[in-house]
């Protein structure tokens, strides 16, 4: 049986298998759920307004600049809409894609340092995180620009390892293309990285090496033109999106998304899930981390822990922490332990590590049926749906802890397979959860009311509100009324006259709303009473759209 398991990693077929399975996965939950308020909405409109302006230069959102971001992911998005049209699932394949090869770029970065088998685990755990797989099946810029780094990140250790600069081609490339999609963490964080590590290892000849002329020419001809003509038709762009979204971001809390310094550390074990106890394993005094067996698997080990402390100090010292912000975390962490699971597998036992993983997933199954039962429901949900999802979510991790469990203290190589197994599992059947939870996300309702009922004449209003998704689903602009948001900088942009039209404060709406200029208003219900309190007399018709309420001040049929 050892033999058999064991020659199992060698068969040639296991990656084209794994290839298959895993764009199954990610592919099969990219249109069960409309998009999710407020990410999903604000990119997929941006890209929207973009095929339909003809203008790939300068974002807009909701018709008026956006310049938070950069616009790779918005132009991926723009040609994923042409060829499959303006739906979800294009919205969110550039994402997905970019998981996909981000999953296979691990994997061929853990193979080549350490062996084969190494290889196939460290995709297979990256790709069945908790975190990576729902930040890659979710139209958000974080997921693209980890896979750019993971390239950068992996073709500087082959380059390194091969002794051949050309590889540094690559890198440079992708920190350009990671600078267009999210800015300079793309160019700070591998670059730290590589700092440090030069530091640490005093491999002081990789600073020549890596100061490669074409690579850094590549660098600037891929990330250079875009950057130019924006600011060229924006002057205001430069101090928009290199000194307040970038310097003043990190150092301030102008967005409001401070949390504490140590507010990712559990966020990596949970992120980690299905494999979180092989993190953990990793502080062992055997563990590949603490006792490698030779001087490159050492190198290789000091990369791997900078790679994930880097990132990891760099946005924990930030005052703007979101969850998305660590999926670079993942590919590190991911190879070291695959790698110490190969160790293993090789011979040095780890079967007391599988029943700890055993046991963590279990606790995970115990706490998932508990709210299923007893929980706060989602978007109302029936708490037998909840219950079906909560089996189908567990199959993979109970029958992947029990399996692996039973076979973990005579072979690993059985163990091994059987997680990985029950991980694929896991992760094929979490996309249920997105149905419920995406019904509670999203304006879907909202839209579908409004898209029948509205007439050519009437206006989109939002009462204190940005709907990302609305103008996505009713290709109508919305009227943002006492409310900018994020918008206040192109808002501020537009002439008198336009801003008072599309951000009118609440005085100036009232006035055209009880004069019967006509408006659709969606307001949260939270906020009905209010508005009602304002302009009730006006109101002609009220429709329920779950969380929200839609008032008309036209006569309906």
């Amino acid at each position: 049986m050892q033999n058999f398991w064991g020659n199992f990693w060698d068969k040639k077929s296991l990656p084209i298998i794994l290839c298959a399975i895993f764009l199954i996965i990610y592919i099969s939950p990219l249109s069960t759920h409309p998009l999710m308020e407020p990410d999903e909405g604000r990119y997929a409109e941006i890209a929207r307004e973009m095929n339909e302006s003809g203008d790939y230069v300068t974002p807009k959102l909701n018709y008026v600049k956006y310049f938070e971001k950069p616009a790779l992911l918005y132009w991926a998005q723009a040609w994923s809409f042409k060829i499959f049209g303006e739906n979800e699932f294009a919205a969110r394949l550039p994402s997905s894609l970019a998981a996909l090869l981000g999953i296979a770029v691990t994997g061929l970065l853990a193979a080549s340092v350490y062996g084969r088998r190494a290889g196939i685990i460290a995709a297979v755990i990256t790709g069945t995180s908790l975190l990576y797989f729902a930040i890659g099946t979710l139209d958000i810029t974080d997921m693209l620009v980890s896979f750019f780094i993971t390239l950068a990140m992996a073709d500087c250790y082959i380059g390194h390892l091969r002794v051949n600069r050309r590889w540094y081609l690559v890198f440079y490339a992708a920190m350009a293309l990671g600078l267009l999609t999210k800015g300079l963490i793309a160019v700070l964080l591998p670059g730290g990285v590589i700092f440090w590590y030069i530091v640490i290892t005093r491999k002081w000849r990789l600073i020549p090496d890596m100061l490669y002329l074409p690579g850094i020419i590549l660098f600037f001809a891929v990330a250079t033109p875009w950057f130019y003509l924006v600011c060229r038709e924006n002057p205001d762009f430069f101090n928009f999106f290199f000194i307040q979204e970038h310097f003043l971001r990190f150092a301030t809390k102008m967005h409001s998304r401070y949390q504490p310094f140590w507010f990712f550390l559990p966020l990596i074990p949970a992120g980690l899930f299905p494999w979180t106890g092989f993190l953990f394993a990793l502080l062992r005094k055997n563990s590949i981390l603490r006792a490698p067996q030779s001087p490159e698997v050492k190198d290789a080990n000091i990369f791997m822990a900078l790679w994930f402390g880097v990132i990891l100090l760099f946005f924990s010292a930030s005052s703007s922490k979101l969850i998305p912000y660590i999926v670079p975390c993942v590919p590190p962490l991911a190879i070291l332990m695959a790698a110490d699971i190969d160790r293993s597998v090789s011979g040095a036992g780890a079967g007391r590590v599988v029943l700890w993983n055993a046991g963590i997933n279990l606790l995970f199954v115990f706490a998932l049926f508990a709210y299923a039962l007893f929980g706060k429901g989602i978007n109302e949900t029936p708490r037998l749906e909840l219950l079906i999802i909560a089996f189908l979510v567990s199959l993979g991790l109970v029958g992947g802890a029990v399996s692996s469990c039973r076979y973990a203290s005579r072979d690993m190589s059985a163990a091994a397979l059987r997680l990985c197994a029950g991980s694929l599992m896991f992760v094929f059947c979490l996309q249920t959860v997105y149905i419920p939870v995406g019904k509670e996300r999203s304006v879907i309702d909202a839209a579908r009311i409004v898209a029948a009922q509205k007439r050519s004449s009437e206006k989109i209003a939002s009462y204190k509100d940005v709907l990302q998704a609305m103008p996505f689903y009713t290709k109508e602009r919305l009227v943002l009324v006492d409310y900018m948001g994020e918008l206040e900088f192109g808002a501020l942009q537009e002439r008198e006259a336009e801003r008072r039209t599309w951000f009118p404060s609440m005085d100036e709406f009232m006035e055209e709303w009880n004069r019967g200029t006509p408006h659709i208003l969606i307001a949260r219900k939270r906020d009905a009473d209010d508005f009602l309190r304002r302009g009730g007399a006006s109101v002609r018709r009220v429709m329920d759209a779950g969380k929200y309420m839609i008032f008309f001040n036209g006569e309906r049929d």
